[in-house]
């Protein structure tokens, strides 16, 4: 079990790296798995809407292999070759081509799976002309996208010739029950294993870039999924190594860098940010300048202050109290994203040096800034704590050994709490309950109900016995005559006819009980 008292985020393994590497509860339990060299068992019962889009995705990603090395994949192997891209690399990638006709949803609706599941797995199209489905992808360059075990979850798709509809360049398969565009990132898993030697991964906008860097020996590389950095995404990647940004050396993609390095920082992670020349990406570079010259930009990598600043040409280049006044503004902005206290520090004081204004003014800017914005700081969890009525019967639920909890669990209700968070909580420990798990699962819990029973949890004081789980059952069901006899007596001195016997003498029976008790 974790606790971060900083932010407020907390649970057990399963919720850490979900929270931290953005995993599904099921990657999670399978990761561990793994790592204890335990082997899941599956039942039939368990052969599940996601098992079958995973075999489709797997069965595609054969077909379009195949379809690059036949007649039809010609002019997609010539292709690659103008791009210079080595057949070792494109069979490491698992490159392939969707042939401009189509072909995979009649290859796949002959082995037997269903029009809806081809288009709920985004291989496929529903038909705008009637019934019957056709390929999403087609005439294109095919990345296969594969989760963190390696199986493939969805692809990415490059057109290589002209459209006359106007057909995009790229196409990104959609978000489906087994992947979310936000979540992954492409080469993850190459780059994870590789990101353990180097202590760096390279952020890249492209395929192509992402291919181009692997094939000039750096397989600690990921790309963005057709989509900005996101927030889980930057997670997966500091949490690896040091995180380098290497994105287009035109405006667009300078400042997509800079973007990606404020949600880099918010994560509480400070990237370097890679110079490409202006007018190349990092695939053109590579290919005209080499390995060695890629480290030496490595090495030279700038932090996003020093690099925001070179895009105007130094600190010296900014002529005008109007402009540099802006210029400052936007420096503090970026600073003021990092939400690691020693990095935003840092930050400051490199724009000090910069720019010769004091520490003090820069820090209240930060925080005019964030007074007008009236926003949290990103990475913020609301810090929740139970009140004391609910934090006994939740602690003494979850810290009674086994078996003792099984009569409260049956015994308290929702209306017996007087929180949302507690009755979060104990609806999630029931259903669990209900469903027969041995231990309850925290990573299950909203996020909110989560942090609050972290904090209850690290808190609590001893371990719950049977006599007290005893006294405290009466307590509740004390709690519950008091509040019908608060709501009879109530109800009694609202209604017209001051002497109704009946709530009267239900009253009577309940002062009797509270009495007795």
């Amino acid at each position: 079990m974790y606790h971060c008292f900083g932010c407020g985020a907390g649970g057990d393994i399963f919720s850490f790296l979900m929270n931290y590497l953005s995993f599904s509860f099921t990657e999670a339990v399978e990761e561990l798995a793994t790592e204890a060299g335990i082997k899941l068992e599956r039942t039939g019962r368990d052969t599940t809407r996601t098992d079958i889009f995973r075999e489709i995705l797997a069965e595609a990603q054969k077909y379009y292999r195949k379809q690059l090395s036949r007649k039809t994949g010609t002019v997609a192997k010539d292709y690659l070759e103008g791009r210079k891209l080595s057949q070792q690399v494109i069979e490491k990638l698992g490159i392939g081509w969707a042939p401009d006709e189509g072909g995979l949803s009649a290859h796949l609706r002959g082995k037997g799976y269903s029009e809806s599941q081809l288009i709920e797995s985004g291989v496929a199209l529903q038909s705008t002309r009637g019934s019957g489905i056709y390929d999403r992808f087609r005439g294109r360059i095919l990345f296969p996208i594969s989760d963190r075990r390696g199986r493939v979850i969805s692809f990415g798709g490059r057109l290589i010739r002209k459209s006359a509809t106007g057909a995009p360049k790229y196409v990104n398969g959609p978000d489906s029950p087994i992947y979310r565009k936000g979540d992954y990132l492409y080469g993850y898993r190459d780059a994870a294993r590789a990101s353990r030697d180097l202590d760096m991964i390279i952020l890249v906008e492209g395929y192509f870039d992402h291919a181009r860097f692997v094939d000039a020996g750096f397989e600690c590389v990921v790309a963005t999924c057709g989509t900005a950095l996101t927030s889980p995404q930057a997670r997966q990647m500091g949490a690896l190594a040091s995180v380098y940004i290497c994105y287009d050396g035109d405006k667009a993609g300078q400042r997509a860098s800079v973007k990606a390095a404020e949600v880099i920082l918010e994560q509480g992670y400070l990237p370097g940010i890679i110079a490409i020349p202006r007018g190349q990406d990092p695939d053109d570079y590579i290919l005209e300048n080499g390995r060695e010259s890629v480290l030496e930009l490595i090495s030279a990598a700038d932090d996003p202050i020093r690099y925001a600043l070179e895009l105007l040409g130094g600190w010296s280049s900014v002529r005008g109290s109007e402009k540099k006044v802006k210029v400052v503004k936007r420096l503090v902005e970026i600073a003021a994203s990092a939400t690691e206290p020693v990095i935003r520090e840092t930050m400051i004081r490199e724009i000090c040096e910069q720019t010769g204004y004091s520490m003090r003014t820069l820090e209240l800017e930060i925080e005019e800034g964030e007074s007008r914005s009236r926003k949290p700081r990103m990475g913020k969890l609301k810090e929740i704590e139970l009140n004391t009525w609910d934090s006994r019967i939740i602690g003494s639920i979850l810290l009674s050994p086994s078996g003792l909890a099984e009569p409260l669990i049956d015994f308290v209700e929702e209306d017996d709490l007087r929180s949302v968070s507690g009755c979060g909580i104990l609806r999630e420990i029931k259903k669990q309950a209900d469903s027969g798990m041995d231990r309850f699962q925290l990573s299950l819990l909203e996020d909110d109900d989560r942090a609050a029973c972290t904090r209850l949890l690290v808190d609590y004081p001893e371990q719950t016995g049977k006599n007290d789980i005893d006294r405290l059952m009466k307590t509740v069901k004390k709690e519950r005559l008091q509040g019908e006899c608060k709501r009879l007596k109530s109800k009694l001195v609202s209604e017209k006819d001051k002497d109704n016997q009946e709530l009267q003498r239900k009253i009577i029976e309940i002062e009797k009980k509270l009495i007795n008790m």
